[in-house]
């Protein structure tokens, strides 16, 4: 279950008005309330990548110690490479294409989505745990330390914490810029905004395991699964191999790609690119993991809150 979560205003738009089609004045309109959220959020975003300016990169990009900076590039060499990735990769597709071929045999035999639903959640979730359980057995048999390894231990928890939670107020200016132009080039080009049945579910269900389950699923499972295999395990390997610029790049385009909608391409690389960066200026997967379930937190509270007022 992926989920392709635009950004606030748009991806509202999309989401929350059904058949119905408003202009993104007309939403703001009809939801005050998230239009003066957005605009919140803009501005103490904008305060956070001028404190993350002067008092993070310039003091790392300099690598002065009299400048009360760290080395810029925090992540180094993993005991891992790039056949481990490969294989992984293929075994979390692999399993990835039972998980579909399970959701159209419910299909095919004509079963309520609906009420089929909560038991492909629960599916889907407990997969990407399993999946995570088995890289930590891969770590152990490796003699790998997989709390090091991912940075956990390289800073104090609450710090990482923390700063995840600035890096993602300070991501949020740049990705709607990046949703600003790119909402244009797709109407140039036809490409239309159109909402996954998944998303939809949150927005519609009458089921509250359904909901529970998806917001579940956004806040908690999806953040860590897919910064670990994105930002944690295959980011080091393609840095070592080609270079900080270029996994980061990589990385990032693999991340918006998986999500499988076009109309959110360009604003999830944007996303996926500060998740990386707030990587390397820390170490700590747990950073880019805060990052990422507080977008999703705020997108899914912002339907919830559509939903309950609509």
């Amino acid at each position: 279950m992926h989920f392709p979560f635009n950004f606030f205003i748009q991806f509202l738009a999309a989401a929350a008005t059904g058949p119905e089609s408003l202009s993104e004045a007309q939403l703001i309109a009809r939801y005050p309330v998230l239009g003066v959220a957005t605009f919140v959020l803009l501005v103490v975003g904008l305060l956070c990548d001028l404190y993350l300016l002067l008092r993070v990169v310039r003091p790392a990009l300099s690598d002065s110690p009299s400048a009360g900076g760290t080395p810029s590039l925090q992540i180094d060499a993993k005991p891992w490479n790039m056949r481990d990735l490969l294989v992984s990769s293929a075994l979390v597709a692999l399993l990835l294409v039972g998980e579909i071929t399970v959701a159209l045999i419910f299909q095919v035999a004509h079963r309520d989505v609906e009420d089929a639903l909560p038991w492909l959640l629960a599916m889907d979730m407990a997969l990407r745990v399993a999946v995570l359980f088995g890289f930590v057995a891969f770590f152990r048999q490796r003699g790998i330390d997989w709390r090091r390894a991912i940075g956990l231990r390289r800073v104090a928890p609450a710090r990482a914490i923390g700063f995840g939670a600035t890096c993602f107020l300070a991501v949020l200016p740049p990705v709607f810029v990046v949703i600003a132009g790119y909402s244009q080039f797709c109407r140039l080009v036809g490409i239309r905004e159109e909402t996954q049945d998944i998303v939809a579910s949150l927005a519609t269900s009458d089921s509250m395991a359904v909901v529970v389950l998806i917001a579940v699923f956004a806040v908690v499972v999806a953040p860590v699964f897919e910064e670990f295999l994105f930002r944690g395990f295959a980011y080091p390997v393609l840095k070592r191999r080609w270079g900080a610029l270029t996994a980061l790049m990589v990385v990032s385009v693999a991340f918006a790609a998986i999500h499988f909608d076009l109309s959110s391409l360009a604003p999830l690389f944007a996303l996926a690119v500060g998740l990386g960066l707030a990587y390397e200026l820390t170490g700590s997967l747990l950073t880019p993991i805060t990052m990422h379930a507080l977008f999703n937190t705020a997108n899914v509270a912002m339907i919830l809150y559509v939903r309950a007022h609509s």
